[in-house]
């Protein structure tokens, strides 16, 4: 992926500009990136590339959920991708965060009268960047972006942020890439999880975001 020299971490907004964004240029980032590496997704190709137009913008039009792109400054490619959801009803990380903030309808007002000093629930998605802008610091200054939007949600609200992304425990370069940005795996371990998409269970991890490692 030639001329990477310039690039931009930014918020797809949630107004028409930004639905006319998503579905030009996240919609088909999304569905190479399923198409390229299956396995690091717990959503399928088979299942997206039949999406309506009204599936693709379901996120962009959720308040809960916050999707950040590193985009080419010239032609607005978009490199690496990752979404940010949350305040959750749950302090419990979710296999699938998008259906447990979809789910949260008419939950909202119990959620915010829960324990008020209690952390705030965000998750980030998981950071997925195109293999032709790997290693050039992408990843990193997008995660970078997400975890500051949610410290920054949380100190507005005076209280504690509690953020988690969940990986694969077999995914040994996505630990490493997560503890590089701060984050530590659950002292519990490794979990197992089904997934409906897949038809399959799968060995999860969850990592606790504890403050900038490098």
């Amino acid at each position: 992926m030639p001329g990477l020299a310039t690039w931009a971490v930014e918020l797809i907004s949630a107004d028409n500009e930004g639905r006319r964004f998503y579905l030009d240029h996240y919609k088909p980032f999304r569905l190479a990136a399923l198409k390229q590496d299956p396995d690091a997704f717990g959503s399928t190709y088979a299942r997206e590339i039949n999406f309506a137009e009204e599936d693709w913008l379901s996120c962009i039009n959720n308040l809960l959920v916050k999707t950040f792109v590193a985009v080419h400054s010239n032609d607005r490619r978009v490199l690496s991708a990752t979404s940010l959801i949350g305040p959750l009803p749950n302090p419990g990380p979710a296999s699938n965060p998008f259906q447990a903030c979809t789910e949260m309808t008419g939950a909202s007002d119990q959620h915010h009268n829960h324990v008020e000093a209690s952390p705030l629930p965000f998750q980030i998605s998981g950071v997925y960047t195109a293999p032709g802008a790997r290693g050039k610091g992408i990843a990193k200054a997008l995660a970078k972006a997400v975890v500051e939007e949610a410290t920054n949600y949380a100190k507005d609200q005076d209280r504690m942020l509690d953020l988690s992304v969940i990986v694969y425990a077999s995914n040994h370069v996505a630990i490493t890439f997560y503890e590089s940005c701060g984050f530590v795996a659950d002292p519990g371990g490794p979990r197992t999880s089904f997934n409906p998409h897949k038809g399959r269970s799968e060995v999860e991890l969850c990592m606790q975001y504890r403050g900038s490692a490098e």
